[in-house]
């Protein structure tokens, strides 16, 4: 998808999705750029939100919109093909980090992956969990 049909599909979509877009697209190209040169990385992102676009009435439909978009822009980067790194409990916690190292906070990781904050913060500081002493 170039640039231009890109423009050209958001100025037909709902102000909401124009709202997502303009919310999660820095992070998406960071997350991106992360795995891929910046030129692989802008088309994975363009690709993904054309998708994104494209589908956008059955995402907003459900209970998890950015956690699905989150997913294409997963896929389409290809980051989950390779083994995860040994120190990571799972794809979300892999990209939790990623997001992390490139200065994301865990409220900002939470809304581009549309999980809950605190399972982002127990993901990204797994020793900092309360233990209670039932006695």
């Amino acid at each position: 998808m170039t640039p231009r049909t890109a423009r050209s599909i958001r100025l037909l979509m709902p102000p909401v999705y124009e709202a997502f877009h303009t919310l999660h697209t820095d992070r998406y190209l960071a997350y991106a750029r992360a795995h891929l040169d910046d030129a692989a990385a802008q088309a994975a992102v363009q690709s993904a939100l054309g998708t994104i676009a494209t589908h956008w009435p059955y995402i907003v439909a459900q209970a998890h919109p950015a956690a699905i978009a989150w997913e294409q822009l997963v896929a389409t980067t290809g980051s989950r093909t390779h083994p995860l790194p040994a120190d990571t409990t799972s794809p979300l916690h892999y990209d939790a980090l990623i997001l992390h190292t490139l200065g994301y906070t865990a409220h900002s990781i939470a809304e581009a992956t549309g999980t809950h904050p605190t399972t982002v913060h127990c993901l990204l500081h797994p020793h900092k969990r309360e233990h209670h002493d039932p006695t």
